[in-house]
């Protein structure tokens, strides 16, 4: 992406968050499918010690933005983790498919939600 490109992004992400914010929008869970490329950090894979070989290794995080759009957003190294900005594949909703974080506050939901991916044999990463 260009320098021009993504600064002109940048203001429109800018511009939805805010509207979004005085909405008092509820803010959603996305995961991103990162590249197994990432099991060779060893920070990575020290967070992961339980990774089930041939599961998927993934990003989980929370956001007022449309999940697609935070997907770029990290692709672009705005506001982004180290590891999906290199290794972020594509966005992966279905896995959340089966989670219930219902009544629980968004830092809960999100840390729950890596709990879960990672009882199933993903490898987590969160922020």
């Amino acid at each position: 992406m260009e320098d021009e490109e993504r600064d002109r992004k940048i203001l429109q992400w800018q511009k939805k968050a805010r509207a979004a914010a005085r909405k008092k929008q509820r803010r959603r869970l996305y995961v991103i499918t990162l590249d197994p490329e990432v099991l060779w950090i060893k920070e990575f894979r020290q967070e992961n010690l339980n990774y089930v070989e041939g599961m998927p290794c993934v990003y989980v995080g929370m956001t007022i933005h449309d999940p697609g759009d935070r997907f770029e957003q990290h692709k672009a190294g705005y506001r982004g983790s180290k590891y999906p900005r290199k290794y972020g594949v594509e966005l992966a909703l279905e896995l959340i498919d089966g989670f219930d974080g219902e009544g629980l506050n968004d830092n809960d939901r999100e840390a729950a939600l890596a709990d879960w991916l990672r009882a199933q044999g993903c490898a987590v990463w969160q922020n």
